[in-house]
């Protein structure tokens, strides 16, 4: 028997459209298979940390990365022109050519969907339940702006302003963001593709989430919950110099903004910590290297191993990023997120509606940086209530083994 060729395209400027595949992709090598990456060729942190896991890394084109979060921090639901949609399905298209897989896994390449229905090639995607045609919470909740008491008193009420809600806001997103329409057209595909469902997967879709935390509506039997997928060090990775922690009674915060953080609010929050009596853990993402380690104060890492931070930290201050929020709950630690873009946004409305954390506008904080000291002291004068919110959450999550299922699931229908 043949060993399947796996070709995986994640969107390698961020960590975690990387790191989830690459933790599948252990997996699927330990089965047997052949695996192979591709993408961004100039992030070489992100080729460094695939190749770091033995596997080999192609460069292919991506959209530049600080324009299309650009794009989205500024609510342009045009995130990314005609023409780089064009190059983007044509460079996939050559790279299958001289690759030949037998089947694609993707996370956040939104060219994916379009490419393999082209190339007729088996599409795998891992995805949030958020970024689905499926999704039954509202991306913006604009009728919650208009009729508030009307939606927390009355529960028919809201569950038809959500079904309106979101009908309009997919509707206004997939005629405004048009490009992928076009290309379905173009290329006769059979399965439509829109700037709604561009993420999902052909053939199988993962949702990398559990059905507390982002509950979908009308899931199809080819969409499954896997649970969130966390990167895992490798063994031979060494721990920092400075690791464990000195034992103290003062407050741990772990400060992490992923890897679409931005520098100047990165820079506000680490200058406010450095002159508190916490302990904090950064780490940056690679993002920056101007933020040094204070010894008995902070503690600065490119990466490091964020559930063994989280296990000893009283809170975590972060961008709101999937990632982090289920590592959090993972290890009951309150969270306090400041988002930088829609979806994280979109996270973090989850995270207080569930009671285990509390979101920070980034205007708000830029405009009034002590806001942060009184949300720290919110949680941990209120701890007990975040955490019994948290464990309600974990041990949902403990039902779900992310990589795990995501393998079984590839491997199932490889075979």
């Amino acid at each position: 028997m043949t060993r399947p060729n796996i070709l995986i395209l994640p969107y390698m400027p961020t960590l975690s459209h990387t790191s989830r595949p690459l933790e599948i992709a252990k997996l699927l090598r330990a089965d047997g298979c052949n695996v192979l990456f591709a993408g961004f060729n100039t992030n070489k942190s992100k080729f460094s940390f695939i190749e770091k896991e033995g596997f080999k890394c192609l460069a292919l084109f991506e959209p530049d990365p600080d324009t299309l979060f650009t794009n989205i921090r500024n609510g342009k639901m045009k995130f990314v022109s005609a023409l780089t949609l064009d190059q983007i399905v044509k460079a996939d298209i050559n790279l299958f050519k001289k690759v030949a897989p037998d089947l694609i896994l993707s996370d956040g390449r939104f060219s994916a969907m379009i490419s393999t229905q082209i190339a007729d090639i088996p599409h795998v995607a891992v995805v949030n339940a958020s970024s689905t045609e499926y999704r039954s919470i509202p991306y913006i909740p604009f009728f919650e702006k208009i009729f508030p008491l009307w939606m927390r008193e009355h529960k028919n009420f809201r569950q038809f302003c959500d079904k309106m809600n979101l009908k309009i806001e997919m509707a206004v997103f997939d005629n405004a963001m048009n490009h992928f329409k076009r290309l379905s057209k173009k290329y006769n595909l059979k399965l439509p593709v829109t700037a709604t469902n561009c993420l999902a997967g052909k053939d199988l879709t993962l949702l990398a989430d559990i059905p507390e935390y982002f509950p979908v509506k009308n899931q199809p039997d080819n969409y499954h919950y896997i649970g969130p997928i966390t990167w895992k060090r490798s063994v031979n990775t060494p721990k920092p110099r400075w690791w464990p922690l000195p034992e103290t009674d003062k407050p741990k915060i772990y400060l992490t903004m992923g890897t679409t953080g931005e520098n100047n609010l990165f820079s506000l929050i680490y200058n406010y910590l450095k002159k508190s009596d916490f302990i904090t853990i950064i780490t940056t993402g690679s993002q920056n290297d101007q933020f040094k380690t204070i010894p008995g104060r902070i503690y600065v890492e490119d990466y490091i191993d964020g559930e063994a931070v989280l296990k000893k930290s009283d809170l975590v201050i972060c961008h709101g990023g999937n990632g982090t929020i289920y590592q959090a709950i993972g290890k009951v630690t309150p969270i306090i997120g400041i988002p930088t873009i829609p979806d994280q946004d979109f996270n973090m409305r989850r995270v207080e509606a569930l009671g285990v954390g509390i979101r920070i506008p980034i205007k708000t904080i830029l405009k009034k940086p002590d806001i942060l000291m009184d949300k720290i002291q919110t949680i941990l004068t209120n701890k007990d209530y975040f955490k019994k919110n948290l464990y309600k959450l974990q041990t949902s999550l403990k039902k779900y083994t992310g990589a795990d299922i995501a393998a079984d699931l590839i491997q199932s229908y490889l075979s």
